[in-house]
């Protein structure tokens, strides 16, 4: 997949990346981590249970990141391959949900309560999503947030086998889900393409010292 993906980032656009790698029912967790013998079924259960948990739509959930495909989209790992030290990325697209966290950092900031992801709220929120994983519990809507989601990891042990920490991602719209990957694809593309012309440049200097070798001898 390597292969194609690095062949598919050279000539393809970001719009052609996501659709093909981070859409569908196709999840690299079901089928090559888990083994599950009917990976769709077990990643549309999955799915389910986070809808009904959490009262978000069932089409507004998606695993997304390394554990979608097996390699990281991020522009900071470079395609790094998914370990036993990666999260389980998942996206949540509501307005409700989204508007609900902005407002409850709002607060805090505007009643000076610290929280130690503030640094990452600021960066995320310009980006029209929040990340909740370990969030700090200092306000009354992400408290219930943490009281609901806490039981999800025993069950998502017990009935899927997913022992993974969970970061949530909390979009508020499908629009800008599409316009964070565009811009990390793009990203990537870049990475891609200097280093293929890299891998060119070095190889041409190996073939002419092998030349002036031969030539030589």
């Amino acid at each position: 997949m390597l292969i194609d993906l690095k062949n598919d980032l050279a000539t393809k656009t970001p719009k052609d990346i996501y659709h093909k790698y981070l859409l569908g029912q196709n999840v690299w967790y079901f089928k090559e981590h888990l083994k599950s013998p009917d990976p769709s079924k077990a990643y549309d259960e999955f799915k389910y249970y986070i809808s009904n948990g959490l009262d978000i739509h069932f089409n507004n959930i998606a695993i997304i990141g390394s554990a979608k495909t097996g390699l990281s989209f991020s522009p900071r790992k470079k395609l790094r391959p998914f370990s036993s030290e990666s999260d389980l990325d998942i996206v949540l697209v509501s307005q409700k949900h989204f508007n609900r966290f902005w407002n409850a950092y709002s607060e805090m900031y505007y009643r000076q309560i610290p929280f130690e992801e503030y640094q990452e709220v600021y960066k995320s929120i310009f980006k029209r999503f929040i990340s909740l994983k370990n969030p700090t519990e200092k306000h009354k809507d992400i408290k219930e947030w943490v009281k609901t989601v806490n039981p999800f990891v025993k069950d998502l042990q017990q009935f899927f086998g997913i022992a993974q920490d969970i970061n949530y991602r909390i979009y508020d719209s499908w629009e800008s889900v599409e316009k964070y990957h565009y811009f990390g694809i793009t990203q990537l593309k870049n990475f891609v393409t200097n280093n293929k012309e890299k891998e060119m440049q070095i190889g041409a200097i190996i073939t002419s010292l092998i030349n002036n070798a031969n030539d030589n001898n």
